[in-house]
């Protein structure tokens, strides 16, 4: 059993006899995942259709089995036919889901001179306040994690559970502006090489991996985003203020919103297609990161929205992602001349959210409380709703990633 480790002193030139009235804290970056959530229904077996989370709560094992309905899709009798012998069951999809502990804590001094030397500037008191802006930065880590390659960043650790259970992939709906509608990367389920080689094959085949402005944020780019969700039948949102009440969740970064509102460029002016902020319901416009909409689409900008990083001309080609992490650490290689920015599309149940045990607070002591530990522990899984159905196909139809090029990254061919 290892120790709790002891609390740091505080800094020499911290101890005087004067303090500062307020300790300072260095700006967040903040995270745009706060929507509401649906629940699974086990009694339907039913996803919700009003968020792009759909949760699990009540699940009591590592690994579980998730099960959907589908509709009845068969043909009925008319005239004089005979009805015997055309009963027509019922098919389900089904999918494993994924959960493990997740724990994250810090040292506290229980009495003595440590903890007088940081009273002042109530050190330990305000880290532990930080430990709610850590979990909030770790759960938008493991959702953008968990969109992009399958399964979140917590599960899929080598020191996980259920890490030898699991597979990393890319997204199985990746869109490329310029590709076409039905020529668009082919997913290769459990292989992530070869999904690879077809999403990079990709980029080349529309110009290259450099930066190209018809594979940033433009007008005929949303609309081309707008049709490959109808085309892919996924399932849409009930979003209050779009044309139909219906439609889907683009999450995009600041540089894609930059340029979509700069009045110098011709094809992002939007049209009459565009919906203003102002002009969305009240309950749409308080959403984190709403800027507007266009035709079907709900733009939110996320500033942590991940990167991917393809190389290769040739086999074998690689592709990486890069994410912006706790304290806003960034890591998605922004600077590297072929990074790739990404888009979510979100529509209903995008995101399954498995939660066993809620989070909560936890403490530990040693040698007669002089020293502890406190922190927070929670048990759940982010993962992709990839479902397979009664003939072992795969079935994903709740959203996509866009791949786009860097607006930021100098002049675009």
């Amino acid at each position: 059993m290892g120790q709790i480790n002891a609390a740091g002193r505080l800094a020499n030139n911290s101890r005087v006899i004067a303090y500062d009235l307020e300790l300072q804290a260095r700006a967040n970056i903040f995270d745009i995942y706060t929507m509401k959530k649906g629940l699974y229904n086990r009694e339907n077996k039913s996803f919700p259709m009003d968020s792009i989370f759909a949760k699990v709560k009540d699940q009591t094992t590592s690994v579980s089995t998730l099960t959907l309905l589908e509709n009845l899709r068969d043909p009925g009798v008319v005239g004089e036919m005979g009805a015997r012998g055309t009963e027509e069951g019922y098919r389900t999809l089904d999918m494993k889901t994924y959960q493990d502990n997740l724990r994250k804590v810090i040292p506290m001094p229980g009495y003595g001179l440590r903890k007088l030397e940081a009273d002042k500037y109530k050190l330990y008191e305000k880290n532990k306040s930080n430990m709610g802006l850590w979990n909030e930065e770790q759960r938008g880590y493991d959702i953008r994690h968990g969109i992009l390659e399958k399964y979140d960043q917590n599960i899929s650790r080598a020191q996980s559970n259920v890490a030898g259970q699991i597979t990393l992939e890319w997204n199985p709906n990746m869109f490329i502006p310029g590709l076409g509608m039905y020529n668009q990367p082919t997913y290769t389920p459990l292989n992530r090489a070869q999904h690879t080689a077809n999403i990079v094959q990709g980029l080349l085949a529309t110009g290259g991996l450099g930066q190209f402005v018809a594979r940033t944020l433009t007008a005929p780019v949303l609309e081309d985003i707008s049709n490959y969700a109808l085309i892919k039948r996924l399932k849409p949102l009930k979003i209050p203020g779009l044309p139909t009440g219906m439609g889907f969740v683009l999450t995009i970064s600041e540089l894609q919103a930059a340029l979509i509102s700069n009045p110098t460029v011709a094809a992002n002016n939007l049209g009459a297609l565009y919906i203003a902020k102002a002009a969305l319901p009240d309950t749409v416009q308080q959403w984190r990161g709403v800027i507007g909409a266009y035709n079907n689409l709900l733009l939110i900008v996320d500033p942590r929205q991940p990167t991917l990083i393809p190389s290769g001309t040739a086999a074998p080609f690689g592709l990486s992602a890069g994410y912006m992490v706790w304290d806003s650490a960034d890591r998605r290689f922004r600077t590297n001349p072929n990074v790739k920015d990404t888009a979510f599309l979100h529509g209903a149940g995008n995101v399954l959210e498995v939660e066993g045990e809620k989070l909560h607070w936890i403490s530990d002591s040693q040698d007669y409380d002089f020293r502890k530990g406190v922190g927070t522990a929670t048990v759940r899984g982010y993962q992709l709703p990839i479902f397979t159905d009664d003939s072992n196909n795969y079935v994903y139809d709740r959203g996509a990633v866009c791949i786009l090029d860097l607006p930021n990254q100098g002049a675009l061919a």
